[in-house]
């Protein structure tokens, strides 16, 4: 798929939620459930820390990536670089695991 993070400052990438996933906040945690064949696929559930209910929520909210890196970096201190591996990973991984896609033309 190639890096969806090239530069901060030059980066449109968005994402959005998959359309057959439903998620919500349960004690502070993002609880994420894909939906098959119009039924909730209980045998993966997917649970976020207090970063990925963050980013979660940003994904929701349609941020942009460049948004949720600079937010990582306010919220947590994190150096530029960092937060820009942790972005990403989040992203390719649930791009991967299908609760998220690229929008197109990002």
């Amino acid at each position: 798929m190639g890096s969806l993070v090239r530069n901060i400052e030059t980066t449109p990438a968005t994402v959005r939620r998959n359309s057959n996933v439903v998620s919500r906040v349960v004690a502070g945690e993002a609880v994420v459930v894909p939906i098959r064949r119009g039924v909730a696929d209980m045998d993966y559930i997917y649970t976020f820390n207090e970063t990925g209910t963050l980013l979660w929520g940003m994904v929701e909210d349609n941020r942009r990536v460049v948004e949720m890196i600079e937010r990582l970096q306010t919220e947590y201190g994190l150096p530029e670089e960092q937060a820009i591996a942790d972005v990403e990973a989040f992203i390719t991984e649930l791009i991967e695991a299908g609760l998220l896609e690229q929008v197109a033309g990002s």
